[in-house]
């Protein structure tokens, strides 16, 4: 979980999250960032590694919003780093979780 709330407060700050963001615009922040966590979980379970998996997010036909595109890299870096046994978790649910308790 650590490693949860840690890449949730670094990524808080990447996604340009201002004292301004409202709960609405926090919340889907950290769905659209779970789904990306998600999706990466996924791929390394079929057996894509990272670079293949940072290319695949990052294609125009992903639908990942663009405004997200910069938390691809240091989430599926994070994913990939995960314990084998922990992919098996909810990961990306945990993550949202620890997105949306995070407050500054």
């Amino acid at each position: 979980m650590l490693r949860i709330l840690t890449v949730s407060c670094g990524l808080a700050v990447l996604a340009g999250a201002a004292s301004a963001e409202t709960a609405a615009q926090k919340a889907e922040r950290c769905a659209a960032q779970a789904d990306i966590v998600t999706s990466a979980v996924d791929a390394r379970q079929e057996g894509r590694d990272a670079q293949a998996t940072k290319a695949m997010m990052e294609a125009a036909d992903s639908g990942i919003p663009a405004r997200y595109a910069p938390g691809i890299t240091p989430l599926v870096e994070w994913v990939f780093t995960l314990p084998e046994d922990q992919l098996a978790l909810d990961v990306g649910g945990a993550f949202e979780k620890q997105c949306l308790d995070f407050s500054q």
